[in-house]
């Protein structure tokens, strides 16, 4: 594993890559840039976004497990190089190493979960990110993954946003000239010079003392709800 220090002063620990990780994760880079420079993104709502920074508010950004690549190029374009004020969370296996190459090589940073929800190692990650968050670091993560069920959030997301403070950032994401892959996510592939279209939903705030089940609900209303209206507004021009 590698470490890196962040700016809030905590070292971060990276799984490190092998060949066949190394690899895999350098493929997904590439296919993510030719999509990200060949890709025309219309984005709606962005005052949504906007009223975050500009109050200086980190936000837990998430949409579902499938659109993860339709996201990235605006993701990564976004919190590139010059602005690396972002982790995106990979589970801590072989799928985490291969997503940590291609965060790595487009300039933001992976942050592993252990996959095993009880274990002390999980708890304390947790708590890394939570601090993380209230310092000011922005997030990506997919409140479904890594293993679905799809569309169904896990307690993560909303203990985060509960515990930190941070705002819960919805997103809805579509393009129709897309490839879909046949698994439980239907992870869409767009191809290149596709229009793909990014909805930012209205910011949720998850209180300390709201119950986690209602909270989770909520998160997945808000971000159906983002991706009913990415997808009409995207067929409506």
């Amino acid at each position: 594993r590698r470490l890196w220090g962040c700016p809030c002063g905590l070292w971060i620990d990276e799984p490190m890559p092998t060949l066949r990780t190394g690899l895999s994760g350098r493929g997904l880079f590439l296919y993510s840039q030719l999509v990200r420079y060949t890709t025309r993104f219309h984005l709606l709502d962005k005052e949504n976004l906007d009223s975050l920074e500009a109050a200086g508010r980190p936000a837990i950004w998430t949409s579902w497990h499938g659109v993860t690549m339709m996201a990235s190029g605006y993701l990564f374009r976004h919190f590139g190089s010059e602005n690396p004020n972002l982790l995106v969370i990979v589970p801590d296996d072989w799928r985490g190493e291969s997503l940590s190459e291609w965060v790595r090589l487009a300039g933001s940073r992976a942050f592993t979960i252990s996959l095993k929800e009880e274990s002390l190692v999980a708890a304390r990650r947790l708590i890394q990110l939570m601090r993380q968050l209230k310092k000011g670091t922005n997030v990506y993560l997919n409140p479904d993954g890594p293993d679905g069920p799809s569309g169904v959030p896990k307690p993560g997301i909303s203990f985060l946003a509960s515990k930190s403070g941070a705002a819960v950032l919805p997103l809805g994401v579509y393009t129709s000239s897309r490839y879909q892959l046949r698994r439980w996510d239907r992870y869409s592939l767009p191809f290149p010079f596709s229009r793909i279209t990014i909805l930012f939903g209205k910011p949720l705030t998850i209180a300390p003392d709201e119950e986690n089940e209602a909270a989770r609900e909520r998160i997945a209303a808000a971000i159906n709800q983002a991706m009913a209206k990415a997808r009409a507004r995207h067929r409506s021009r």
